[in-house]
């Protein structure tokens, strides 16, 4: 059987730093007696202990076998982490300063490049930090469809493709919007109810205001939330 003394000791330091920081508490020990977390009391005495107990013990040494730490400790520990401290919908997200997202002036061409390179689907265009238009690999063939004529060289910028990119018009899209304020079940369920549509949905953006027009803070898709 596998020791997860490891696994319990980091996410136990993780509960207690998280708490010591944002509770007014000296010690784990005095949420056993807060009110709100009457219904955890029992773990956290029992991770508190157990936490003594591997602190005190050289768990790390491969013939070291007196205490065990298994799975369900383990999913103990994480019980109390997410009741303290819930799993907020931008823990999940792909934050905006980490998402590819070019300006109107970008290179089109360019930015299909990265796309193809990285395996993104859908990316934002964004002017000072609003999305002004989503392109996608779906939007490739439709430029080439209807602009038969066009030049698809490093010259060719977003601005000039505005009307395909273009996110008012887009009422069937495979993206939407959500506010920051949501949470992973709001999410899960617009997802869960996309399924059951003609268009399906792949990616939502996370704004400021639940809209298209606001504050680009970050991204989310059926993949992060598994």
């Amino acid at each position: 059987m596998e020791n997860k003394a490891g696994q319990f000791l980091e996410r136990y330091r993780e509960t207690e730093e998280w708490v010591l920081n944002n509770l007014k508490v000296a010690d784990m020990k005095d949420l056993e007696q807060m009110p709100q977390y009457k219904g955890i009391r029992s773990n956290l005495a029992f991770c508190r202990m157990l936490r003594n107990l591997l602190s005190h013990y050289d768990w790390s040494k491969a013939d070291n076998d007196m205490i065990i730490v298994t799975d369900q400790a383990v999913r103990q520990v994480n019980k109390i982490y997410y009741a303290i401290n819930p799993l907020t919908l931008m823990r999940l997200a792909v934050r905006a300063g980490e998402i590819f997202a070019p300006s109107p002036a970008d290179s089109v061409l360019s930015a299909v490049k990265i796309m193809q390179r990285n395996d993104y689907s859908y990316i934002p265009i964004v002017e000072k930090h609003r999305i002004v238009g989503v392109f996608s690999t779906k939007n490739i063939m439709r430029l080439v469809a209807e602009n038969s004529t066009i030049n698809f060289s490093e010259q060719l910028t977003f601005k000039d493709i505005a009307n395909i990119t273009n996110i008012v018009d887009e009422p069937n899209a495979h993206y939407g919007f959500i506010n920051s304020n949501a949470t992973v079940e709001d999410v899960s369920e617009m997802f869960q109810r996309s399924k059951k549509r003609r268009v399906r949905l792949d990616v939502l953006f996370i704004t400021d205001n639940g809209r298209f027009d606001g504050l680009l803070q970050g991204m989310v898709t059926p993949v992060d939330l598994l």
